[in-house]
């Protein structure tokens, strides 16, 4: 049976969304880019918001969609547009697709249809929500002060991961435990000495030490990704998280899940963040305490995003539909981080340590054009959906929504106007961005003119084949003496062992078709390539510069199917 996806979300009157909008993920991953202001945060709350719904009452969903009067304190959480009128319509429709089966739901002022629905309530507890803002919460604490990440975990990861016994999240769970004490009829709280007490302080320490083991697990994830994919497997930084001010008798006894006791609440419980550094002098972990004070904004950004995808980890995973909706989460990162921080969650080197990356479909939104350009080069067209988002400054209009057409799609289209020079530049470019991101996957300054890169992506490619080959046959574990014997009648032979014949079976097989594939590669590799040093010299340089050479129409759909075939190889 085929996965659950989401196949669009709809909004109307909701944020910055006046008209009615639709985006249409086309049950792929959704790239935006849009301009400061441009809608993109009102994308970002607006799923939030819709897979949330399934988890509140009617009234906690109804109030975002009220119209604002400023006389009436139940509508003073309204999310609906300031600019339009009462009588417009204010909804979020999400349709989720599994194969030919489709299913919208809707929520409102007036109709609400996703509370208890169990594909909701499942892709809100999967799915997960990262923004700057949020991330900035790791290291807000005042400098005198350590960082206490208790009301991170409150309100961004414990709401998110279940319990595996009572199938309730973990925020829920802990409410359930620490609303109140145990009391008389009178109201006053259970005796010292008690049965009933002494039950319950139990069943608080048992609560505690579930959260420990969680917490543990959290920065266990958290000081792997650390370690493996910022620092290349060297011991540089780590994290400890401390669970060290925990739910007591005297604590809950004060109520402190209501609306007055926040403040109590979050100073009184704490969830203490301590960097360590290693110094490679002594072999020692340094700690630092106040790391909102020692390390700059990137370094804290890196540990925040750790953390958060180490709790994420630690959710449930075997779910067929969940989100992960990320907006500008990178942008106090430089351009090399960013990069590493999304090969991770791309998975580019597909390592099994991040494979649970790959069960999500992804949401990102970006403000920056050069990021934006940078992940379209890491992704493809037929696994995401890119999107422009516009808005005027300085004007009530609503977002404007577009298609971001591909370099190809542009081409075929001024192939179809007969605009030649314009279907040349678009596939110079294409075929720029192919190179680069084969020839340079980081992103370096690289401006190298692109008869060098195409030369360099067919040495790239031919070494590439090199490496194929030892993996395949160089690194078997087998000795040489035994190896010699594949051009015997080894089946025959009584000083080989049962697995040894069978080592050779598989050597022999896997050599068989590799040749036969590398024929029919390099044969299409050679002549691909000289196409391609063709088309550039015949096609995309004339189109780039002042030329009186004419291009004509059959060249250029044979030069768009040739820069095609080479996207397809280099990407295999």
């Amino acid at each position: 049976m085929a996965n659950k996806t989401i196949e669009k979300i709809t909004f109307k009157n909701f944020k910055a969304f006046r008209e009615k909008q639709t985006i249409d993920f086309k049950n792929k991953n959704v790239l935006i880019y849009g301009n400061n202001g441009a809608g993109k945060s009102s994308i970002f709350w607006g799923i939030y918001t819709f897979l949330q719904s399934s988890i509140k009452t009617k009234p906690e969903v109804e109030k975002y969609f009220r119209f604002f009067d400023s006389a009436d304190a139940t509508t003073h959480q309204s999310l609906r547009n300031i600019f339009e009128a009462q009588a417009e319509d204010s909804y979020i429709d999400l349709t989720i697709a599994q194969g030919t089966q489709k299913t919208t739901m809707r929520i409102s002022e007036s109709s609400i249809n996703t509370t208890g629905n169990t594909d909701i309530k499942l892709l809100n507890t999967t799915s997960d929500f990262i923004n700057y803002k949020l991330l900035s919460n790791f290291y807000r604490d005042s400098h005198k002060y350590d960082v206490n990440l208790w009301q991170v975990f409150e309100r961004d990861i414990f709401p998110y991961l279940t319990d595996n016994v009572t199938d309730e999240t973990i925020l829920d769970k802990i409410k359930g435990i620490t609303k109140d004490v145990p009391r008389s009829n009178r109201g006053y709280p259970a005796q010292n000495g008690s049965n009933k007490k002494n039950n319950y302080i139990n069943k608080v320490n048992t609560l505690n030490q579930e959260l420990e083991v969680l917490i543990s697990d959290i920065q266990r994830f958290a000081n792997a990704i650390i370690k493996e994919h910022f620092f290349n497997n060297e011991d540089v930084v780590r994290v400890n998280l401390n669970f060290d001010k925990q739910f007591n008798f005297d604590l809950i006894k004060n109520k402190i899940w209501e609306e007055d006791k926040i403040a109590e609440r979050q100073s009184k419980l704490r969830i203490k963040l301590v960097v360590e550094q290693f110094n490679p002098d002594t072999s020692d972990w340094i700690s630092i305490q106040r790391v909102q004070s020692l390390l700059n904004e990137a370094q804290l950004t890196r540990i925040a995003i750790a953390i958060r995808i180490g709790a994420l980890r630690t959710r449930i995973q075997d779910s067929d539909c969940k989100l992960l909706v990320l907006d500008d989460m990178l942008i106090s990162l430089d351009m090399a981080n960013r990069i590493e921080v999304i090969k991770m969650i791309l998975n580019k080197h597909n390592k099994p340590s991040l494979s649970f990356f790959d069960k999500f479909q992804k949401v990102i939104l970006t403000h920056d054009k050069g990021f934006y350009n940078i992940l379209k080069n890491y992704t493809n067209a037929n696994s995401w959906q890119y999107y422009n988002l516009s808005k005027k400054e300085n004007t009530n209009e609503a977002p404007k929504l577009r298609n971001d057409r591909s370099h190809i799609e542009k081409a075929q289209k001024f192939l179809a106007d007969g605009e030649f020079d314009s279907c040349g530049n678009e596939l110079r470019k294409e075929l720029e961005a192919i190179l680069k991101n084969y020839t340079d996957p980081d992103f370096s300054k690289d401006f190298r003119p692109l008869s060098e890169r195409l030369e360099s992506a067919y040495k790239k490619f031919t070494q590439n084949e090199r490496r194929n080959f030892e993996k395949l046959f160089v690194n078997k574990d087998i000795s040489v003496e035994t190896l010699k014997k594949i051009e015997t009648d080894y089946h025959t032979d009584g000083t080989l062992s049962d697995d040894d014949k069978r080592k050779l079976d598989i050597i022999k097989r896997e050599l068989n078709r590799y040749i036969i594939s590398q024929y029919e590669v390099r044969e299409n590799k050679d002549a691909l390539f000289a196409d391609l040093k063709t088309i550039l010299d015949r096609i995309l340089n004339p189109s780039s510069h002042s030329s009186t050479t004419p291009l004509y129409e059959r060249e250029l759909e044979d030069a768009i199917a040739t820069i095609g075939q080479i996207k397809a190889l280099l990407q295999t």
